[in-house]
């Protein structure tokens, strides 16, 4: 095993464990608000993993996902945001 690919396993390790803390959190809380925040969360340390895992597991689409998974929860995020603020600006 290389030093990179320790480092990897370690930071995936760490990145889920966040995952899952904030999937607690996510189940645990009532406030829409909170929740709407750790979906994010959850969503964007999703693709954290997976362009981490990229990194010693290379694949023909390794960045073409992130991309399109950052436009599209840049997309969530703000519907999200006027679904809770009613449509007020």
């Amino acid at each position: 095993m290389s030093a990179l690919t320790v480092a990897v396993a370690v930071s995936v390790v760490m990145m889920t464990l966040a995952l899952l803390s904030s999937l607690a959190l996510l189940l645990k809380n009532d406030e829409d608000t909170t929740r709407a925040v750790l979906a994010d969360k959850v969503f964007y340390t999703m693709i954290a993993i997976f362009v981490t895992w990229t990194i010693i597991n290379p694949t023909s689409i390794s960045y073409e996902i992130p991309l399109l998974a950052g436009l599209l929860g840049l997309l969530t995020t703000v519907s999200l945001a006027r679904i809770l603020s009613k449509g007020r600006r």
